[in-house]
């Protein structure tokens, strides 16, 4: 007599488990009850140990292959289950292979081509009244240089990461583009930002996440409290952020991703000009990369979507936010840095930067249920030790002058 055939609870698919960000939330999945697979490179210790991750491939990122070649790899990879496209290249990379994936057996919400380049390119975006567009995207070189009289300074370039400039007439941004113009791999195109006036605590984001017919169903605002600095002023990733109801933010971002017919995730990065209005300084057509404050605020973003995806569950819209939870970035590998490295003017030395981390741990001791430090799990706890360790390896050759990433 056959033994009765246990059904296995569908995985969710993490890629490049080996990054801080990524683990993170394989770590909000876990302590949610949902298994976790994924890929890496390298096949990182922390992965080994964890708790929360059930298998991980050691697969080439897609940055360093071609799209064609990854999805070879991930196709003999034998991964399946419920995918989740965490950074951009991956959203469209799943955009473009759709009948591969679902081919592999992999469920999941995300934007097709067009709602992808409508993110690259401002000027796609559909007018709403709740929020305000901005002059932005990825714009042709050739077309700047024939416009660069009328181009609404001053202006952001985000030329890279930790690279991004200010730009603030015309004539500086002619020079600008020559001397990119000379450079022996020079882009057709630059992504560029207009400057909305005001600080770090202006900005803040609507986390949002669609069915597959359009209708959004789970919501999470929060409000930026440190960003880490680039070559010209702090327009960097967050590091430190609260949750904080803004309905006038989450009404808006909901108007214009219905308005696009989304489906899935999707993070909108608004800035609060002076004359108190809303603008768009960015759409992240996928999960942010702080969504573990969401999920540590009760947001439950993450067991929608595997729901949505692994069950076809029908769900009604909920913002289930308590907004009394923060999160500062701890722990950090590959490109991230975190909140505590970040080297502001009112934390330039290592005294300093010390005090912060006490004061961090001080709070999140107060209560840990409402706190999230990012990649740090006191009930994974060896692989939180294992990334530390990484962390502050990573920081120390740094602050050294040492160009090596670990």
């Amino acid at each position: 007599m056959e033994a009765a055939k246990v059904n296995t609870p569908m995985p969710l698919i993490i890629h490049d488990l080996q990054d801080s960000q990524m683990f993170s939330l394989a770590q909000a999945a876990g302590r949610a009850g949902i298994r976790v697979e994924g890929t890496c490179q390298p096949f990182e210790p922390w992965l080994k140990v964890s708790q929360y991750i059930d298998r991980a491939v050691e697969l080439t990122c897609l940055e360093y292959v071609t799209s064609s070649a990854y999805a070879l790899n991930l196709r003999n990879s034998g991964l399946s289950g419920v995918w989740l496209p965490c950074s951009d290249d991956l959203v469209e990379f799943t955009a473009r292979y759709r009948p591969l994936l679902e081919h592999m057996g992999m469920r999941f919400l995300s934007p097709n081509e067009a709602q992808y380049e409508m993110t690259q390119k401002y000027h796609l975006l559909p007018e709403i009244e709740g929020l305000n567009k901005i002059f932005g995207g990825d714009i042709q070189v050739s077309s700047l240089y024939e416009n660069i009289d009328d181009l609404p300074y001053p202006l952001i370039i985000k030329a890279e990461r930790w690279q991004y400039h200010m730009i603030d007439n015309a004539a500086d941004f002619l020079t600008f583009l020559d001397d990119h113009q000379g450079r022996e791999h020079e882009q057709d195109s630059l992504s560029l930002q207009a400057w909305v006036e005001g600080g770090v605590e202006c900005m803040a984001s609507a986390i949002l996440l669609f069915d597959a017919n359009g209708h959004v169903v789970r919501g999470f605002t929060g409000r930026r409290q440190r960003v880490a600095p680039t070559s010209y002023g702090p327009f960097g990733e967050s590091t430190a952020v609260k949750a904080e109801w803004i309905p006038e933010l989450y009404d808006g971002a909901v108007e214009l991703l219905s308005a696009m017919e989304w489906q899935g995730f999707a993070e909108v990065e608004c800035k609060q000009g002076p004359d108190g209005l809303w603008y768009v300084m960015e759409i992240n057509p996928r999960v942010s990369g702080w969504t573990c404050l969401a999920e540590v605020d009760g947001a439950g973003m993450l067991q929608a979507y595997y729901d949505l995806c692994a069950h076809d569950a029908k769900l009604e819209e909920a913002c289930l936010q308590r907004s009394d939870s923060r999160y500062v970035r701890m722990i950090s590998t590959c490109y991230h840095d975190p909140d505590w490295a970040v080297s502001t003017e009112e934390h330039n030395t290592i005294r300093k930067r010390i005090k912060r981390i006490v004061y961090t741990l001080r709070e999140y001791r107060k209560d840990p249920t409402r706190f999230s430090l990012g990649a740090w799990d006191g009930q994974d706890l060896r692989a939180s030790l294992y990334l530390l360790r990484r962390t502050i390896r990573r920081v120390w050759a740094i602050y050294r002058g040492k160009s090596e990433i670990f």
